[in-house]
């Protein structure tokens, strides 16, 4: 649709569709453009906080957590032992726990605990599941147990008479292997070397039942369902009704241990300079400054070629560059030469030269050197080549121009 415009200033009649009209009204109305800011940062809030939501209900994700699906989780195995009758109480702080005789209790990670962590776990008097512990932790929970660098085969039948390994079979053990000096120790799925080394061994130490596994494999949700896995996770965490399901939390560091400077920082603390972000890069296109529809107009000031011509030259000459300007001279002139000659395009200056040379009767090496010969030296040999330049190509025109008269 053409709708008339009036300009209330000239007036000026133009003609002008109505899309045009409207956005020229939206360019022209500053109270839009003011409401464009507030509008867009909130989407940006609203945005951020749907963001943060989503990640909030997202599901857990960890190695051995008991509330995680993921494939390293243990929310399936936890599931079945609920269901069983075993009450499952994840903990972080073992001493606010009550964790005596009768009980069980699941080190997901041992090689986190600290030195105080380890005491606690030696004095608590509950049975003991070790998943792949590191030396420290042996020492301090099953004294008679080492670890034994050996590579490990594929999985074997348990060969031992411990019940738990008896009604699993073979399983996915294929992390760590053990080593043990006490005569009435199970040493389950050994590895076949001279030292009995063994994917599991279950020791007796200060009265209760320290079980030391190289693999968290079987406790996982990705592989519960295969081989015995689920049998031997059963056994050994359902033995007794109550199961504390053990989650060390990274302690302080201790006197002459280094940390990272993450590890000073609160869990969640990314959040805040994501935050942060979002809110600067609001703001940003908020106050920013933005550029409003394009606008046609006429240039204010005119440059006659001939000016612009001069200023190049001055350029040129400020800088000393002869050699660009004698360049410039002869492509200009090997151009003009060539149209004029019939020389094709692209021949090169060589062959405008002796085309040249042709039809004026210069020397060719003469008409070579003006057209494609060494830069001038000083400002006189530019304004020499210059006055050649010129005096070939008008002998050209008229040699032409007699060639022409002549057929």
């Amino acid at each position: 649709m053409i709708e008339t415009v009036i300009d209330g200033d000239s007036g000026r009649v133009e003609a002008a569709s109505s899309g045009e009209h409207a956005d020229r009204a939206f360019a022209a109305n500053p109270r839009r453009r003011r409401r464009r800011g507030p509008v867009l940062v909130g989407a940006l809030v609203l945005a951020a906080a749907l963001l943060v939501a989503l990640v909030g209900v997202a599901p857990r994700t960890g190695e051995l957590r008991p509330d995680a699906a993921s494939p390293e989780g243990s929310m399936a195995l936890v599931r079945v032992l609920e269901g069983r009758g075993v009450r499952v109480t994840p903990v972080t702080d073992l001493d606010a726990a009550d964790a005596g005789p009768g009980r069980t209790v699941f080190v997901a990670r041992p090689a986190q605990l600290s030195t105080r962590q380890r005491d606690a776990l030696a004095a608590s008097g509950a049975d003991l599941v070790l998943v792949r512990p590191d030396e420290r932790t042996l020492t301090a929970l099953a004294r008679r147990v080492a670890i034994e660098p050996v590579e490990l085969p594929e999985p074997a039948a348990p060969a031992c008479a411990l019940r738990a390994a008896v009604l699993a079979g073979p399983v996915d053990l294929a992390g760590a292997a053990y080593t043990t000096t006490d005569p009435l120790a199970a040493r389950c799925y050994p590895t076949g070397t001279p030292s009995g080394a063994a994917s599991l061994v279950a020791v007796r130490d200060r009265g209760r039942t320290v079980t030391v596994v190289g693999d968290a494999t079987p406790f996982t949700n990705d592989a519960l369902d295969e081989r015995g896995n689920a049998a031997l996770a059963l056994a050994l965490l359902g033995a007794h009704p109550e199961l504390l399901w053990y989650l060390p939390v990274p302690p302080p560091a201790e006197p002459g241990q280094e940390q990272a400077p993450t590890e000073l920082l609160p869990p969640g603390w990314l959040w805040g300079p994501v935050q942060l972000l979002v809110a600067g890069l609001a703001v940003a296109l908020w106050r920013g400054r933005r550029l409003g529809p394009v606008v046609a107009e006429d240039l204010p000031v005119v440059v006659p070629a001939g000016e612009t011509v001069r200023g190049r030259a001055r350029l040129y000459r400020r800088a000393g560059a002869r050699d660009r300007a004698a360049a410039a001279l002869r492509d200009d002139a090997t151009r003009d030469l060539a149209t004029r000659l019939g020389v094709p395009r692209g021949a090169g200056a060589p062959a405008v030269a002796d085309a040249a040379a042709a039809r004026t009767g210069w020397p060719a090496a003469r008409v070579a050197d003006v057209l494609d010969g060494p830069p001038p030296a000083d400002d006189a040999g530019l304004v020499a080549l210059a006055d050649e330049l010129d005096r070939l190509r008008a002998t050209v025109r008229e040699a032409s121009g007699a060639t022409g008269a002549g057929a």
